[in-house]
């Protein structure tokens, strides 16, 4: 009897552990993946208002919206010539995540790395702030 209530007690002690933050599903990736790929066209073309749609409100909490996202990538005097968001590298859970990537022009250098972070809102992944990459970190 003694171990019947240990073993539920196990039980029940790993259901509560795995409620909190679930795997999260592998057809996000797609989804997240898509995302990227809209905020890229939208940054390429200036386009305020779709890079808007990507962006969370929450992200003005942090002082940041697509000015601010133009202006990080394209620089104070607008000079940088923007290709892509490269190397990218998606991390998530079940409700957030981030983006490592690279702000690229056509050199494909890799010195300006990026960080996108997203949420999980809903039913859409939105992105909820960004900033400059850690330049240690290996792609």
């Amino acid at each position: 009897m003694k171990k019947i209530i240990i073993f539920s007690l196990v039980l029940i002690s790993l259901s509560w552990n795995g409620c909190g933050e679930r795997t999260p599903k592998r057809d996000h990736i797609p989804v997240i993946k898509n995302n990227l790929l809209k905020l890229q066209t939208a940054v390429k073309e200036y386009n305020r208002a779709a890079i808007d749609s990507l962006l969370s409100v929450s992200i003005l909490d942090k002082n940041q919206n697509s000015d601010s996202l133009l202006l990080f990538v394209y620089g104070p005097d607008r000079s940088f010539l923007f290709e892509q968001f490269g190397m990218a590298e998606f991390f998530y859970t079940n409700r957030q995540g981030r983006i490592d990537c690279f702000i690229m022009d056509s050199s494909r250098t890799m010195d300006r790395p990026f960080v996108l972070f997203i949420a999980y809102e809903h039913d859409t992944w939105l992105f909820t702030s960004f900033k400059e990459g850690d330049t240690t970190s290996s792609y």
